[in-house]
């Protein structure tokens, strides 16, 4: 299940291939697209609106655009890009989009091979030298798939060092599996992309990028430093409690781009508008044939693996109840924040981006999806992640820890107003005590943000899992149920309840 954001950038984080504002308000800014001029249902844009609305009073911070049947029918930023200065996020803010960068390194790959300098099919001992015979047969589509066996990092994201370092040490780290056999999401394995894109064009990663898949595209908005920047528009990153955590930009950068733990990989800046330009390039031919994008979103699997929900070449595509493909990618370093889900089939699309940490953002574009396709749906509000709940919520578990379950349900009933106890921070914990084999004290804190979160399929499905590590069947069975029920997407509770009752 995914407890926390998946794919991303940082080597802080890794891909769990998982579980993802207001017009009335004056800190909004005006939504570029009049909902008067849509020929599409204002009910959904407006239950979307509203949505938006709730979760920017509860701390979000970013900007969101949503494509419905083809048109742009939202486009909206909220909160701010730079607090200290009073400056708005808008639809033309910039963000650092993280591991959506891997979706332009696949695209660049298969733009090489279009052009007849590279295959797929290639080894990495064409581009690299000296590489180890456990690494040999790793060919440019296992790096692309994450099923080379390369581990994540092999190094911080802002960390300096030099090509030739990388490689050995990359080359020098040992494999997780047998190549081509299971998936480990490997930032380093789209470092190598970056490098063989290089070596193939004598170009740097970025400007290969731009002169083949961005200009084309008239996307001004997308690059490490080109486009040359207005500083002013490039958000400002707030960790947890509003610290600054800064631009990246500001970071340390190896000239005009991050060194090899980040280029290809991750830390490109963009803004929602543009990565909408890209998306309508991508439903054209206009940069990649059509038999390039049937390869982007439906390569060779593994034998093992079925087409219905794969990694693809950086995308995660999977297929949905209405017999449709969602194609989606996200990317996060706990404080900036980016999602990118297309339902290409259904001419649907929803893109945020945010430069705030906030618990339940990675939720959200999978909250409006709901909004979208499931009639009459009500999203979660996430609660507001500040000091006050993050100290009620650590009262409540040490309660639960003492006095038990029943106490520290009733002073939850009891509570203050305004008041109210954390899902990811319950979750969080009850992992915790459950990676210690204490599986009542799991099952009492899972059990506990149940009552809280009622309607959290993710909340049910942690419970479902304490149960079934206790070995308790009949209830680990009944609560991946009700997650079931309450997200009928939730492929890992379908599957452990397949598994349970076998």
């Amino acid at each position: 299940m995914n407890k926390v954001p998946i794919p991303t950038f940082t080597s802080s984080s890794s891909i769990m291939i998982s579980k993802l504002l207001t017009l009335l308000l004056g800190i909004l800014t005006v939504s570029t697209i009049s909902l008067a001029q849509q020929k599409t249902s204002p009910t959904i844009s407006s239950r979307i609106e509203k949505y938006i609305a709730d979760v920017e009073k509860a701390g979000f911070a970013g900007t969101v655009l949503v494509e419905l049947n083809g048109k742009k029918v939202l486009s909206k930023g909220c909160g701010y890009r730079n607090v200290e200065l009073s400056k708005k996020n808008t639809p033309h803010t910039i963000f650092d989009i993280g591991s959506l960068t891997k979706q332009f390194t696949a695209s660049a790959i298969l733009k090489l091979e279009m052009q007849g300098k590279l295959t797929t099919s290639d080894t990495i001992t064409s581009y690299f030298q000296n590489v180890p015979a456990d690494k040999s047969t790793i060919t440019i589509h296992d790096l692309l798939r994450h099923q080379s066996g390369l581990q994540s990092n092999v190094g911080d994201d802002y960390e300096p060092i030099q090509t030739q370092a990388f490689i050995d040490t990359v080359m020098k780290s040992p494999l997780l599996f047998k190549i081509g056999t299971e998936f480990s999401y490997s930032n380093i394995g789209y470092s190598l992309l970056a490098l063989i894109i290089e070596k193939v064009t004598g170009q740097p990663y970025e400007q290969y990028l731009y002169e083949n898949l961005w200009k084309p595209s008239k996307m001004e908005e997308t690059g490490y430093s080109r486009p040359r920047f207005d500083t002013s528009q490039i958000a400002v990153g707030y960790g947890k409690n509003n610290t600054i955590w800064g631009k990246p930009t500001d970071k340390q950068w190896n000239g005009r781009a991050p060194y090899l733990h980040l280029l290809g990989n991750g830390g490109i800046l963009s803004t929602t508008e543009d990565m909408f330009i890209w998306h309508k390039v991508l439903m054209s031919d206009r940069i990649l044939s059509k038999a390039a994008k049937e390869k982007l979103y439906h390569p060779a699997v593994r034998l093992t693996e079925q087409q219905d929900a794969i990694y693809a070449y950086g995308w995660d595509v999977s297929k949905t109840k209405r017999n449709t493909y969602r194609v989606w990618h996200n990317g996060t370093n706990n404080i900036f924040y980016a999602d990118f889900m297309r339902f290409i089939d259904e001419k649907t699309t929803v893109i945020l981006m945010a430069n705030k940490f906030f618990r339940g953002v990675d939720q959200m574009t999978s909250e409006i999806a709901k909004i979208i396709f499931e009639k009459n749906y009500e999203p979660t509000i996430p609660k507001p992640d500040n000091v006050t709940n993050q100290k009620f919520s650590q009262e409540i578990i040490d309660d639960i820890l003492k006095s038990g379950l029943g106490e520290a349900t009733q002073k939850y009933r009891n509570r203050p107003s305004n008041t109210d106890i954390l899902e990811y921070f319950f979750n969080r914990s009850g992992y915790e005590y459950l990676s210690q084999l204490k599986y009542d004290l799991a099952i009492d804190i899972f059990s506990m943000n149940c009552l809280a979160y009622p309607t959290s399929y993710n909340a049910f499905d942690s419970l479902a899992e304490a149960y079934m590590s206790k070995g308790d069947k009949p209830l680990a069975i009944k609560n991946y149920r009700r997650s079931l029920e309450l997200d009928p997407t939730n492929r890992n509770a379908e599957d452990m309840i397949k598994k349970l009752e076998q």
